[in-house]
């Protein structure tokens, strides 16, 4: 199976103004010059909980690092995207700080696709990102999920869209995970049935006889999809 990236860039944001200014750009320039030039499935958010509030998340998908590098070229090269970034920024800053991360797919990612025009939105999605000790234990990580994990989560009705390590970016080793929730009470209702699943319990258990304690530390972010959002 071949490698797809991911960039997740976080546009942090002052209270007030820069948000609404925010939304409007990302869904009546950015996206559709970016579909002009053939990008792929792209996910807008706002984080609901995290480290730093208000906060926007962009999900941009790349079939290789090659494609990433044109898409970029084209993109920096079009004067609509020019004059894009020159009215967001025209009046007054549009946030106050970025930054980026890159991930590449692990082997067990499912293929990412926009939601379907027709399928109702999700209201939650979950961001997960565990920081393995070492690369030998993100590897080991990479093996409790592809070993009987996933098949637990899906059993549970946690169904993930997308699986991947960070390549650039803080706390390394570590490998990101994104789940859609219909709402928070389905959340809760199929973490809890996925913590009580006796199989969980066995994997979690011969994984760390194997491995030790292969997960550090863990970030959870909860993400609520912008409405033109290609991933909701």
């Amino acid at each position: 199976m071949s490698s797809s990236y991911f960039e997740f860039f976080y546009i942090h944001m002052q209270s007030g103004s820069q948000p609404p200014r925010m939304a409007k750009w990302l869904e009546k320039s950015l996206m559709p010059i970016c579909q002009k030039h053939g990008f792929g499935p792209m996910g807008f958010f706002n984080v609901d909980v995290g480290p730093s509030l208000p906060t926007a998340v962009v999900i941009f998908t790349y079939p290789s690092l090659t494609e990433m590098e044109a898409l970029w070229g084209k993109l920096n090269s079009d004067p609509d995207y020019a004059a894009a970034v020159a009215e967001i920024e025209q009046d007054e800053p549009a946030f106050y700080r970025t930054e980026a991360t890159l991930l590449r797919s692990t082997s067990f990612c499912p293929p990412l696709s926009a939601t379907p025009a027709g399928d109702p939105p999700n209201k939650l999605f979950e961001l997960r990102i565990y920081e393995s000790p070492t690369n030998r234990q993100l590897t080991y990580l990479h093996d409790r999920f592809a070993g009987g994990e996933i098949d637990v989560f899906h059993r549970s009705g946690i169904h993930p869209i997308l699986y991947a390590d960070t390549v650039f970016g803080a706390n390394l080793p570590n490998m990101a995970y994104l789940i859609p929730f219909e709402s928070a009470d389905h959340r809760e209702k199929a973490w809890t049935a996925f913590r009580n699943d006796p199989d969980w319990i066995r994997i979690r258990d011969e994984s760390i006889r194997h491995g030790g304690e292969i997960v550090r530390n863990i970030t959870n972010m909860f993400l609520s999809p912008m409405g033109f959002s290609m991933l909701r």
